[in-house]
């Protein structure tokens, strides 16, 4: 809109990090803005020029990425009539600068700078955008619209400020953009309360960071208090994820195995995940192949999920190796890392709460890692093993039973569909086989039946060819 009521405008549209900005808001600017239809564009200098009219200037739109403060440099040089943030908050970090909670995204120094720039192009007016998820109540982007959430997490915003506006949305204004049902089943997944679907689906500004992703209190075993018991092996879906660390010394990080099953009885197991195993430990990359060949032996493991960065790609190659001397066969699955820990935590904290995850009675090291997070730092592994596990699980929908009385189909509405041949009813004798003359009894039936016929001969006269 800014580029069509100012023609020749210079734009900026800037992500916090280079990926991001090409895996998302690129990918969705050219759904919408295709190239060569809405505009040209220039990807040795990422540049975007978009149609504006045809006696017109087209607009300008630069793309950049800026990770940290340290790209002010990058952007002061820049003469813009406006920019645009997408998702200023970022993501969810645990710890800042000297033990602060705070959240990454685009530097508030970095907003400084670039707000600076707007309005610079000489004859085009000063403006700048941003839009994203709510942050917490202390990231920047709640003080420079000093705005405070209330008890509601969500109350509506005062705008004290003249040149400050903030709108917040609602599930009903982004309905249209998203896929039906899209905030259900994300509900069924984060579950109905938790930190992810109260910031993600319900749009409160919460302190994020600070909550826990699990509770004492969501924790239920197979086999107690009315939980059902983990069915055979053999009728289990069974996955290994890995987080594995690359040092054998007590103080590192450890390496986390965890061992997990997805119930396909149609019974009310259906579809529920049952913890069999999680052992954690330092061990180099070889012993770390071998442990996982052991549980891939024991278990009957279909998937090894290990995250697709450098060193755990790396294991998987080692992994292939030892598999191959052992004689065992190994799928690997390679997951797209995600750089926040406690989103992917609560990526799965929601089918605990929900008990669609059960536990077994010697998985005590993964509940008591699950449940020191996310004060106690080295607890990570097993649970960032848990999720890469678990969040592979395929959604099952209810398992399906007929009820008395409503059968879809019937003996005789069956037999209709049968084949003729094979109906109860008596079947119209078969046509009688033509008996083909020869000179030589001596042939056999069977050859005469299977001989090659030729019509010769003015009357059509059939003879056989032995």
């Amino acid at each position: 809109m800014y580029a069509l009521a100012f023609p020749g405008a210079r734009l900026l549209i800037a992500r916090d990090t280079g990926p991001n900005l090409r895996d998302t808001t690129q990918k969705t600017f050219f759904d919408w803005f295709p190239d060569g239809v809405a505009g040209h564009w220039e990807k040795s200098t990422n540049t975007f020029w978009l149609s504006t009219g045809p006696d017109t200037a087209p607009g300008e739109i630069l793309f950049r990425g800026l990770d940290d403060e340290s790209d002010i440099q990058r952007v002061l040089s820049l003469d813009l009539g406006g920019a645009f943030l997408d998702e200023p908050q970022g993501g969810i970090a645990l710890r800042g600068e000297r033990g602060v909670v705070h959240e990454p995204g685009i530097n508030r120094k970095l907003f400084l700078a670039l707000l600076a720039r707007c309005g610079r192009q000489t004859g085009y007016p000063k403006m700048l955008w941003m839009g994203g998820n709510p942050p917490a109540p202390e990231h920047w982007i709640a003080k420079e619209f000093e705005y405070d959430p209330g008890a509601s997490g969500c109350d509506p915003p005062k705008n004290p400020r003249r040149d400050r506006h903030l709108y917040l949305g609602d599930q009903g204004t982004n309905r249209q953009n998203l896929p039906p049902r899209y905030y259900e089943d994300s509900e069924r997944d984060f579950g109905v309360d938790t930190p992810m679907a109260r910031r993600f689906l319900r749009g409160l500004w919460i302190p994020f960071a600070a909550l826990k992703p699990f509770h004492a209190s969501w924790v239920r075993y197979a086999g107690q208090d009315g939980e059902p018991e983990c069915p055979e092996r053999q009728h289990l879906v069974i996955r290994l994820g890995v987080d594995p660390a690359s040092s054998t010394k007590d103080t590192a990080a450890w390496t986390g195995l965890v061992v997990a099953g997805q119930s396909r009885q149609p019974d009310m197991t259906h579809g529920r995940i049952f913890v069999l195993e999680a052992v954690k430990g330092h061990w180099t990359p070889r012993q770390q192949a071998e442990r996982i060949v052991k549980l891939v032996e024991r278990w009957g493991v279909r998937t090894v999920a290990i995250e697709d960065v450098a060193y755990q790609r790396s294991l998987g190659d080692i992994l292939d190796m030892v598999a191959r001397e052992s004689g065992v066969v190994v799928h690997v699955e390679l997951v797209r890392p995600d750089a926040d820990k406690l989103r992917r935590a609560n990526a799965w904290s929601g089918l605990v709460e929900g008990a669609q995850v059960l536990f077994g009675a010697g998985q005590q090291a993964l509940i008591q890692a699950m449940l020191a997070v996310p004060e106690d730092p080295s607890e990570w592994d097993l649970v960032d093993a848990g999720g890469i596990c678990i969040r592979g699980f395929q959604k099952l929908g209810p398992a399906q039973s007929i009820l008395p009385g409503h059968d879809p189909s019937t003996t005789e509405r069956a037999r209709g569909y049968a084949v003729r041949s094979y109906r109860e009813e008596a079947a119209p004798p078969p046509l009688p086989r033509p008996r083909l003359s020869t000179q030589n009894p001596s042939t056999p039936k069977r050859a005469i039946g299977y001989a090659v016929r030729r019509q010769h001969g003015e009357r059509g006269a059939t003879t056989v060819r032995r």
